[in-house]
C-alpha cells in the first residue's frame, strides 16, 4: 500500500511528490542513523521516542498500523496508529482511529531548522489518519493527546476540538476531530 502526496520543499517553494508508506526497517534506520543524532541533543519534547523500540512493541499487534512518509529517498515523517482501542468523546462508543505518535524529521522543524526543509508532513500524516479512519467506516474520526509544543497546530491549523488535559494520560491535551472538519481536511488533500 502507497499513498502519492505532496510536500512543500521551502527552499524553492516547489511542491514536491513523496509517499506514505507501511513503516519498515529502512524507515527505521533513517530514524536511527539520520534523525536521532540531530533529536538527541536538541530540547524537543520527543527527543527521548526511541522508534525502533515502539514499533517493536506495536509490530505484532493486529490492533495498531505504523507509517512513514518518504520524499527524495528519505523519511520525513513517521506515525503509529490505534485502529480499534480507543472510543470517541464527540460521539461515546463509537470507533476511532487514534494517533498514538507523530513526528515529523528534525529538518522539518523549525526549532532545529531554520528553514525548514519541508513543510507539509505532519498535515498529510493526519490527513491520512482520517482517510484511514473512513476506510474503516469510522466516518474520519480521529482522535489524539498532543505535545505541548503541538496543541497549537491541532487546535489552529486542523480546527479539532480541545477537550482539555487528559489526568490519564499525563496531563496532556486530547484532541479529536468533528466529523465536519475531517471531511474537510480529506476534501483539501
Amino acid at each position: 500500500m502507497s499513498v502519492k502526496l505532496l510536500l512543500f520543499r521551502v527552499q524553492d517553494q516547489k511542491a514536491v511528490e513523496a509517499e506514505l508508506l507501511p513503516l519498515s526497517i529502512v524507515h527505521l534506520n533513517h530514524f536511527q542513523q539520520k534523525w536521532n543524532p540531530r533529536l538527541q541533543p536538541s530540547s524537543e519534547e520527543d527527543s527521548h521516542w526511541d522508534w525502533v523500540k515502539k514499533y517493536q512493541a506495536i509490530s505484532r499487534l493486529a490492533n495498531y498500523e505504523g507509517y512513514a512518509i518518504e520524499c527524495e529517498l528519505m523519511t520525513e515523517g513517521l506515525m503509529l496508529l490505534e485502529i480499534d482501542y480507543h472510543r470517541s468523546r464527540l460521539e461515546r462508543n463509537k470507533n476511532l482511529v487514534y494517533v498514538d505518535y507523530l513526528a515529523t524529521a528534525p529538518w522539518n522543524r523549525p526549532s532545529i531548522q531554520s528553514p525548514p526543509k519541508y513543510r507539509g508532513v505532519g498535515t498529510a500524516m493526519i490527513t491520512f489518519a482520517v482517510q484511514r479512519s473512513i476506510e474503516l467506516e469510522y466516518k474520519g474520526r480521529v482522535g489524539l493527546h498532543a505535545l505541548p509544543e503541538a496543541e497549537r497546530f491541532y487546535k489552529n491549523q486542523l480546527n479539532m476540538v480541545n477537550f482539555g488535559p487528559d489526568e490519564r494520560y499525563e496531563n496532556l491535551t486530547y484532541f479529536e476531530f468533528s466529523k465536519e472538519e475531517a471531511l474537510k481536511i480529506v476534501k483539501l488533500s
